[in-house]
């Protein structure tokens, strides 16, 4: 196996990895949009005391961030992203060992977030933005 295979190899499964992310998060985004339209004329108190990320299945940062006009949830979106093992490629007639990843493990992990923030009026949600690449 060259080099050039195991560059494809590893940017193939890297897109795959992408698109199956990619494809089963619009419908999470539109059910948390829905959800989420109800806290909308609430008091940051309530939307506090009640707004629950985790029932929809959502990973979220332990407390919201809170400023005079917003009200900031942070969605973790953690993504593991298969390395190839290969223990030596062929380049010129000759093996050439390569370490790919640390020792011990087969996949590199990012970690997205998506950031939901409530603009607040007078301590009233208003609206409702939606920050970050996991949105």
């Amino acid at each position: 196996m060259n080099i050039y295979t195991l560059c494809r190899i590893s940017l193939f499964s890297l897109m795959l990895t992408y698109l199956n992310g990619c494809m089963s998060h619009p419908n999470q985004l539109v059910d948390l949009h829905e959800y989420l339209k109800g806290y909308l004329g609430k008091s940051s108190t309530t939307i506090q005391q009640n707004l629950n990320l985790r029932s929809l299945g959502f990973q979220v940062a332990e407390t919201p961030q809170k400023t005079p006009n917003q009200l900031i949830y942070t969605i973790l979106r953690p993504l593991s992203i298969p390395i190839p093992m290969v223990s030596n490629v062929e380049m010129g007639g000759n093996p050439v060992p390569i370490q790919s990843g640390t020792l011990g493990s087969s996949s590199y992990d990012v970690n997205f977030n998506c950031k939901v923030i409530f603009k607040l009026n007078n301590d009233i949600a208003e609206s409702i933005q939606y920050q970050g690449k996991a949105c």
